[in-house]
């Protein structure tokens, strides 16, 4: 055979050309397949279904290369008219070199699936799952209480969550957050809906029984695929080795769906908060309690818990980052400068107790963000999603910090994807609707903070939010609705003060003091609320004369505020208010300057803005002032009732911004 014939025939007949086109393109075919098809949920051995097809076709390209020519006037028979067929025919040379070009291709083919593997093994820390792609999925819903007494049912929920969150923070898992899993607490569905809902294959289910120091738990793991109960266990132990349950548990699962854990994973299989157990069943009583909704009452028993948990066991890391949290909620309610302190102190305890804990890190966050130090509250979030990923009240905090720090894009963002996440929690529903009141969107917060009530029929908060957005839309009569409901619940502060708000632009000042009065029981240390209460006496016909001492109390409590943090823009504006309102001119300019460089674009900022320039009667300025918070979002309706401009009332621009007759 005539080899440098044979080769210039492949050439001419574009043999060449095909077998480098098709290798290129089935290259960038198994590119885009190993990029997209994970992300569109097809099965792994679709791209080796790819990679095989395109072996396959190899040959036969060449063969159809060989036989056919592409033209202008399409595909056509190879011309063999001037060509010695028989010098040409499949003699073992020839057949060889086809061999080789075929095997070349396969070649790459197999140095392209040995990449797949190896990312595969990168991806995975050196682990690998030895199930299809979703079955190790999971979802831990609450284990039933069987114990004599209901007051047992925290023991239940606290070893499912101790569960679930071991399994989270294996990253061979994917693992239902507990904010979604435990809404089915109290929700009837069966296995398979839950799954659906939560978008797992498996769920880990079972029951505790618990008297005196004896507890009974049993745990089942089922393929809600089918049904299939693919493990069960009754533990009976003592109280003492509810540690050694949970590990059992935990190890079962990774057993049974069959995952492979690498290095790191299996140290955190291995790790423990405590070792007393009767310190841990305070920390998850203390747990409890700060997931409800901001009370005295709950935070003083959170609290309580977790200061047992301590005496118990000194350096209990995850108690102290508890503790912060109570003491920070207490801070929240009564803006208690002493209450910060504490806070401060437990969290810097606990960071150095552990600085490998997600919740002390959450705690950070928290306190960070409460002294308007926001960089660093954002950093101290991230590590402890890094650290536990379903820390979703960490996430929610970012969203927050976001909001406070003038990025309302982010804020939403957050919140929106938080909710997709988990749409049954509702503290992102809260979130969510203070972000848009404190942008003005009055209407559609309202149906946020109705989620709430239906989530949590029994939260004060929500409908005393609900009825602040009914207000600023001049629904008065839902508003007032939805605080009777409110105060039923618990009668807070907040509450209090909503109903005092109510009552003051509705120029019913005498009783709205009776309201702000009731707050300030609630939460002495508040100073918007001895501000509001001076508003009230400053317009009543009766109490004039008491107003000026509570303005000046109110700046004193504000002027704490700044100490702990200087970049509030709400208590600046507001103390700019209260100062104008005492004749302290300077004071009241410095004081608003710095809350308009802060929030260029806050609508409160300028309202209280224009409250000052009224009472310093600058008009001009005043409206001026006005005309930007409306336009920013602040209700028309309630700057025609608000009695701090009543001296603009004839001026109009005043009645043309309000639409007063």
């Amino acid at each position: 055979m005539d080899v440098r014939r044979f080769l210039a025939e492949l050439k001419g007949r574009g043999v060449y050309r095909v077998a480098a086109i098709y290798t290129a393109g089935s290259w960038a075919l198994l590119q885009v397949a190993d990029l997209f098809f994970p992300l569109l949920g097809f099965p792994d051995w679709a791209i080796t279904a790819v990679l095989a097809a395109a072996a396959l076709g190899f040959p036969m390209a060449l063969i159809l290369a060989w036989l056919f020519d592409i033209t202008p006037e399409g595909i056509v028979e190879t011309d063999t008219s001037d060509i010695d067929v028989s010098r040409l025919r499949l003699s073992p040379a020839r057949i060889m070199g086809i061999t080789l070009l075929v095997g070349l291709v396969l070649l790459v083919g197999f140095l392209y699936m040995e990449r797949l593997d190896l990312i595969g093994k990168v991806e995975r820390g050196s682990a690998s799952v030895a199930v299809e792609p979703g079955y190790a999925s999971i979802a831990v819903i609450p284990f039933v209480n069987m114990s004599p007494t209901k007051e047992l049912e925290y023991f239940g929920d606290g070893l499912a969550e101790e569960i679930l969150n071991l399994l989270a923070r294996l990253t061979e898992l994917d693992v239902a957050a507990r904010t979604s899993s435990f809404y089915f607490k109290d929700h009837s569905a069966g296995i398979p809906e839950i799954a659906s809902q939560l978008g797992v294959r498996h769920v880990l289910e079972g029951s505790v029984r618990r008297q005196g120091n004896q507890v009974r738990v049993t745990a089942q793991l089922i393929d809600a695929s089918n049904g299939y109960h693919l493990w069960s266990q009754t533990y009976d132990r003592d109280l003492s080795n509810t540690f050694g349950i949970q590990d059992d548990i935990a190890r079962q699962v990774v057993d049974k769906l069959q995952v492979i854990l690498s290095a790191s994973s299996k140290q955190i299989l291995n790790q423990r908060p405590t070792l007393v157990p009767a310190a841990y069943d305070y920390y998850l009583r203390g747990r409890e309690y700060l997931r409800e909704p901001l009370g005295a009452e709950t935070l003083e028993q959170a609290a309580t818990l977790f200061s047992k948990a301590i005496e118990l066991d000194g350096d209990y890391a995850e108690a102290y980052a508890g503790l912060c949290d109570s003491y920070l909620g207490h801070y929240q309610l009564t803006r208690d400068p002493q209450q910060f302190k504490t806070a401060e102190s437990a969290c810097q305890r606990a960071l150095s107790l552990d600085s490998n804990a997600a919740a002390v890190y959450e705690a950070l966050g928290n306190l960070y963000r409460f002294s308007g130090k926001y960089g660093p509250a954002l950093l101290n979030y991230d590590k402890a999603l890094a650290l536990n990923p379903k820390a979703v009240d960490a996430l929610d905090g970012k969203a927050v910090v976001y909001r406070l720090d003038n990025k309302p894009a982010l804020a939403e963002e957050t919140l929106l994807q938080a909710i997709m996440l988990q749409p049954n929690y509702w503290r992102f529903y809260q979130s969510m609707g203070a972000f848009l009141f404190s942008t003005g969107r009055f209407q559609e917060a309202i149906p946020y903070y109705q989620r709430i009530t239906e989530l949590m029929p029994d939260n004060a908060q929500a409908f005393s939010d609900l009825a602040a957005a009914c207000f600023m839309l001049n629904r008065f009569e839902a508003a007032a609705e939805a605080l009777q409901q409110s105060l039923a619940l618990d009668p807070t502060a907040i509450a209090y003060s909503n109903a005092g708000a109510s009552l003051f632009f509705l120029r019913r000042f005498d009783e709205a003091a009776d309201m702000y009065q009731k707050a300030i029981e609630y939460a002495p240390e508040d100073y918007a609320n001895w501000g509001a209460l001076a508003d009230a006496y400053r317009f009543s016909k009766n109490s004039q004369e008491l107003a000026e001492p509570m303005y000046v109390n109110a700046i004193r409590l504000a002027s704490g505020q700044l100490k702990i943090n200087s970049s509030d823009v709400d208590t600046l504006s507001l103390l700019a208010h209260y100062t104008a309102a005492i004749g302290q001119r300077e004071q009241a300019l410095q004081y608003i300057a710095r809350a308009t460089a802060l929030a260029p674009n806050d609508m409160y900022t300028y309202y209280n803005y224009a409250l000052m320039l009224t009472t310093l009667g600058e008009m001009d300025k005043a409206i001026a002032a006005l005309e930007t918070a409306v336009k920013l979002g602040y209700s028309t309706a309630l700057v025609q009732v608000d009695a701090g401009f009543d001296e603009l009332r004839d001026v109009p621009r005043f009645e043309q911004l309000t639409g007063a007759n």
